[in-house]
């Protein structure tokens, strides 16, 4: 990475008489963190939109002076400009007439993004062909170097053939609002708790706040905003009896997802904030029948068999697999201004199929089976997964570790020694894996 043309070009520093963009200082990206992009409207003295993809610390950008089109194989010049910092991501503003670039700058669309493979060596072949997770640009596109001469490399941005192509280009979104943003998020993550009593529900939650009101011990008052999850305990055998329900043990990160008045909150397990690493999640939940609710699930990539892959949502975490996510949601402690955490889980997962319905995408439903605890658990480990998940059939959801949900897991275990690893790739820092070994032979 290099932001030395960067810093040639402006008068940085923020005082009298300087450029009001971000200053050089590098930034590593972060590992736990999807890599961004941005596109952003710049009136300078030729109105152009700027593409930028985070690589390496850096934004590697482009300016499109048409601005991308979302028709299929519409080829739109890009021509390759300096490395931003990742801090221009955010910038929004004027540059004053004198400075490089004057004139007015406007955030047009934000989100993560992701390739397969390497996304520098993806850069130096001249062909990325990667997937934009944005609140306005979505789906698969390619940047492809071209050969044609001129002061700088140029390049031509394409989108790919999906469902999110249509005869429409940059310009004609201009008045279509975003479906979230970065700051409405953050903004979002801050509220506190709702006063005890619901607001008289919007009509098009009028019909699931009666249906939830049917539920037992269901409370016609709002389950609280950025509730604590329910924690599993640990047993060495399965449950048996009607009593127990049994999920599969999902591998992947313990999500939380908080719908209100249609904005979308995400967190972890333990609290972070992560509604702007998964803009395809809030979509797809910002899509459902209602604008409350309280969801609880695993955040998974799964294999062609069905099988959830840890390593494979790492890679989609690093933007360096273009893999879907899939949010597998297994209960709903709240939903259109009605506490239902009291209701038998039964009850809560009924309606919460209901609302979710049977399509298949982004948002999934964690299936089960009621009773023969210990077959389950057979199947489970003869299909290759982790392991199960039982739960009490009549259990409440609680905001603590309780023996009314249990995990079984099967432990395969050997030793290995660690013989070396190998560099990182793309924002990693340190190593990029462990390389492992085994004794044969002596």
């Amino acid at each position: 990475m290099s932001l030395h043309q960067y810093r040639r070009k402006r008068r940085l520093g923020g005082g009298s008489g300087q450029t009001p963009e971000p200053d050089d200082a590098p930034a590593r990206g972060n590992p736990k963190r999807r890599p961004i992009f941005v596109v952003q409207l710049h009136h300078a003295s030729s109105r152009h939109y700027d593409f930028r993809l985070e690589m390496d610390g850096v934004l590697k950008s482009w300016a499109v002076p048409k601005g991308p089109s979302l028709r299929v194989g519409e080829k739109r010049l890009a021509v390759e400009v300096e490395d931003h910092p990742l801090s221009y991501a955010g910038f929004e503003g004027d540059i004053p007439q004198g400075h490089y670039g004057a004139g007015h700058v406007d955030v047009f669309d934000h989100g993560s993004w992701a390739c397969e493979g390497d996304p520098l060596q993806a850069l130096a072949a001249g062909k990325i062909d990667f997937l934009l997770h944005g609140q306005r640009l979505a789906g698969g596109w390619k940047l492809v170097r071209t050969a044609m001469k001129g002061r700088q490399v140029q390049w031509l941005l394409i989108k790919r053939d999906d469902a999110q192509a249509r005869d429409a280009e940059a310009d004609d979104l201009l008045h279509t609002p975003a479906r979230t943003s970065a700051k409405r998020s953050r903004v979002s993550a801050k509220k506190t708790a709702p006063a005890p009593r619901a607001a008289h529900p919007r009509k098009a939650d009028a019909r699931w706040h009666a249906r939830a009101l049917q539920l037992d011990e269901a409370r016609d008052r709002s389950y609280p905003h950025q509730f604590k999850p329910q924690l599993t305990d640990h047993r060495d055998t399965a449950p048996d009896g009607e009593r127990w329900l049994h999920e599969i043990k999902w591998d992947g990160y313990r999500l939380l997802a908080d719908l209100h008045e249609g904005e979308v909150t995400l967190r972890s397990r333990n609290g972070l904030d992560w509604t702007t690493d998964f803009p395809e999640v809030v979509q797809a939940l910002q899509a459902l029948p209602v604008r409350d609710a309280r969801l609880d699930g695993e955040l998974a990539v799964l294999d062609d068999n069905g099988r959830s892959d840890f390593a494979a949502l790492q890679r989609v975490i690093d933007g360096s697999s273009k893999q879907p996510l899939r949010y597998i949601v297994f209960d709903l402690p709240g939903v259109a201004g009605v506490d239902i955490s009291r209701a038998p889980l039964l009850q809560r997962k009924a309606l919460l199929k209901e609302l979710i319905g049977d399509a298949v995408g982004t948002l999934a439903f964690s299936e089960h089976v009621i009773d023969h605890g210990p077959a389950v658990f057979e199947a489970s480990g003869k299909a290759g997964f982790e392991g199960i998940v039982s739960k009490q059939v009549d259990a409440p959801y609680v905001n603590t570790r309780a023996r009314s949900w249990v995990k079984v897991k099967h432990e395969d275990t050997d030793e290995f020694l660690i013989i070396g690893h190998t560099a990182p790739k793309g924002s990693r820092v340190g190593f990029g894996s462990l390389l492992l070994a085994t004794p044969d032979k002596g």
